[in-house]
């Protein structure tokens, strides 16, 4: 055998050959090694949910329905109702003018009729859009508070979408100076003014980074990161975590909100030590990793907004920053043993957490490094920071190699001088105690108003990362989104993700965050008292029966309507039955004796042909003697119902009563040992006739009205000793 394998060996074609196949197989080896840990690293909660979303129908809440989604009984929907009425009436009056305003442009801008769609959980949107309009057009602001249209001030939380960090007021200073700067230039773009060398100088020493990118939006940006992170790599997978937003582009959106085929964005878990390996082993794919920072706010779940808010369990959020620096070094580490280019997306986080943005807060530097809301003053702005290798756009031994990375209104002289403005602001020496005296600040109102939520046992708490703070909900509800609108009725300004991400700013003094702090806990125990919050006690098992329901509304949109129509038929059907000749208790346990041994039948029919007709007979006997001796002058309704009458029971009985009798007669004789030994040979004549009754009643209903109504009964026959023993059984009945 050895003799003849080194034979082999020796032979150059043959040799050849099988080191061939030992490399096909430990190719093929190691590809399944990388699919294995790829899957187990896979966040796939977006790609179901891309999926879901085209299958999924729209079904809403109107009348009752709306107020019972969690259970509640009918003096709590009566007290919900009055609520939500005293809640419209009062945000009405407070906004008249706003409102008008809003209905006089909603036709003409998309933007607003998509926020207005997003607000709360489609279910529930289309009553809350007859009683409510919360268009907020605001026309001055002073300090963190907003003026609107009707002229009453509110206390703004949205932050701009993370654009205030300093306070409005300075940024109004900083537009106006920075304007002031390059305004004998104008609009020029092309060439640029010179104040961008001191942007690009002061953005090199915030990043510590080589070379910049100037852009007009975050979203940009992003965009220009990941192109150039490819061009400069010659890789094309690009990796980001799951829930993390990195703009509108659809080469970054893995889940819903976009509709595009992703097949160079790979999603992994955040805080995964599988993640790590994916990464190793993939480097030579991987042209980038894109994180965002702010992801330890709620890891591997996305930006908690109204939309998604179902129950509480999106909503949860964790004081991770220790534990999430720990990740954000291991994964700096992994980048760099693996030759990846690590991509942190500070447009949200970037000089808010700190000057240095969440490369300084976390400790961790990045190799790329995006910018945008705050960094530019006020003004619209997306900056890429980056290392000199991995921002060049051309290749010099390619000359035809582009990365076309352009922008009209890139390095604009406004916005320039306004973004000269706010980086000198923040090189400034005075700067680190600013933002230490803004997170302190909030991080004592945040106990603050934890103590007074615990202390009058409200079910909510508030967290934050630095000055961005959400709302945690302590227990499962169906109605937790509704917080948006009591906040907004107690003067406060949110943005249209409600009570998703907030933000505080520099701007705001301890007497400001005590007027928020009393907002949320009047609002959270006008809404307690209001009945949307219901106790275990009010509802035992409320959240496995609120997931239940969300999981049967969910199965029931996917299903056709001409299907979802059919089944409403055979259950009205169903239901006529039982009320025309079902009212009986003794014939509803004859019921659910017979359709009980029906589906032993069902199960043993395959297997035993001769048990299950023999008891499937007996007991459609037990069946029909309920309806004839019980409930006799019930029996004739079955025929409006399209069932048999009596005479047709009568036949198909004589039926099956001859087929014994036949046979007997054929070997003439009566012995019960004789009976036994042809019972088998009784039982399939005893099946064929029941598929001959059966057939030739669904041939008549397709003659007499249709092939749907024949469906119907058919559906219905067959699935009956089910819905029997669903409907009949004691502890049913006793609910």
């Amino acid at each position: 055998m050895t003799d003849a394998l080194l034979n082999t060996l020796l032979n150059p074609a043959m040799a050849g050959a099988f080191a061939g196949a030992v490399l096909v197989a430990a190719l093929t080896l190691r590809w399944l090694i990388t699919a294995v840990v790829t899957f187990r690293a896979t966040a796939w909660v977006p790609a179901v949910s891309r999926r879901l979303s085209s299958w999924v129908t729209a079904h809403h809440y109107t009348g009752d329905a709306f107020f019972t989604a969690d259970g509640a009984d009918a003096p709590l929907v009566a007290r919900r109702m009055r609520a939500l009425d005293r809640l419209s009436d009062s945000l009405g009056t407070r906004f008249q003018r706003s409102a008008a305003w809003g209905d006089g442009i909603r036709d003409g801008f998309s933007d607003l009729r998509f926020a207005d769609a997003n607000r709360v959980p489609f279910p529930f949107a289309p009553l809350m859009r007859d009683k409510f309009n919360l268009t907020t057009a605001v026309t001055a602001s002073e300090g963190p508070r907003l003026r609107d249209l009707d002229g009453g001030w509110s206390l703004d939380v949205s932050g701009s979408y993370g654009l205030n960090v300093a306070g409005f007021d300075r940024y109004k200073m900083w537009i106006e100076k920075g304007w002031d700067r390059v305004k004998d230039l104008g609009p020029v773009l092309g060439p640029v003014h010179p104040i961008v060398a001191d942007n690009i100088r002061m953005l090199r020493n915030f990043s510590g980074l080589d070379e910049v990118s100037f852009h007009m939006s975050g979203t940009e940006a992003v965009m220009a990161a990941v192109r150039l992170a490819r061009f400069n790599t010659r890789r094309t997978l690009i990796v980001c975590f799951s829930g993390a937003y990195h703009g509108w582009w659809d080469g970054v959106i893995p889940g819903l909100g976009s509709e595009r085929p992703l097949d160079d964005c790979l999603v992994l878990k955040d805080l995964s030590p599988t993640s790590l390996h994916v990464i190793e082993r993939r480097r030579h794919e991987i042209a980038a990793v894109l994180v965002n920072p702010v992801q330890s706010f709620h890891p591997n779940t996305p930006p908690p907004n109204d939309a998604v808010l179902l129950t509480s369990e999106v909503r949860k959020t964790e004081d991770a920053r220790e534990r999430y620096a720990s990740w954000l070094q291991n994964l700096r580490l992994t980048c760099t043993t693996a030759d990846v280019p690590l991509i942190f997306d500070e447009v949200y986080t970037g000089f808010r957490l700190a000057p240095g943005g969440a490369q300084e807060f976390f400790g961790v530097q990045a190799d790329m490094v995006v910018y945008g809301k705050t960094v530019a003053g006020g003004l619209p702005i997306g900056v890429v920071c980056g290392r000199r290798e991995l921002m060049q756009r051309f290749d010099q031994q390619r000359p035809m190699r582009l990365a076309y990375v352009v922008g009209t209104f890139s390095a604009h002289p406004a916005v320039m001088g306004a973004m000269y403005e706010f980086l000198t602001w923040a090189t400034e020496d005075e700067s680190d105690a600013r933002y230490e005296e803004m997170n302190q600040r909030c991080a004592a109102w945040v106990l603050s108003t934890n103590r007074r939520l615990a202390d009058d046992s409200l079910p909510i708490r508030v967290v934050a990362l630095g000055t961005i703070w959400t709302v945690l909900f302590k227990q499962p509800g169906r109605y937790n989104w509704l917080l948006q609108y009591y906040l907004r009725d107690e003067g406060i300004t949110l943005s249209w993700v409600g009570t998703g991400r907030c933000l505080a700013s520099m701007d705001f003094t301890s007497a400001d965050y005590a007027t928020l702090e009393r907002a949320i806990v009047r609002a959270a125990r006008q809404m307690m008292h209001d009945g949307w919050w219901l106790s275990a006690d009010m509802s035992p098992r409320m959240e496995t029966r609120m997931r239940m329901r969300l999981l049967r509304e969910m199965l029931e949109s996917l299903v056709p309507a001409p299907v979802k129509s059919f089944y409403t038929e055979v259950m009205l059907r169903k239901k006529d039955d039982h009320h025309a000749s079902h009212n009986d208790f003794g014939n509803q346990m004859l019921h659910l004796i017979s359709s009980s041994v029906f589906l032993y039948c069902y199960a043993t029919l395959p297997f035993d042909l001769t048990t299950a007709v023999c008891l499937g007979l007996a007991s459609l006997f037990v069946r029909q003697f309920g309806h004839a001796v019980l409930e006799p002058d019930a029996h004739e309704k079955e025929m409006s119902l399209l069932g048999f009458n009596t005479r047709n029971k009568t036949l198909i009985v004589a039926g099956y009563l001859l087929i014994p009798i036949a046979h007997m007669v054929q070997t003439q004789s009566l012995q019960y040992a004789v009976f036994v030994e042809r019972l088998p040979a009784i039982a399939e004549h005893w099946w064929f006739w029941t598929q001959t009754v059966i057939i030739g009643r669904v041939a008549y209903l397709i003659w007499k009205f249709s092939f749907r109504t024949s469906m119907i009964w058919y559906v219905k026959l067959v699935t009956d000793p089910l819905t029997d023993v669903i409907t009949y059984f004691p502890r049913r009945q006793r609910a």
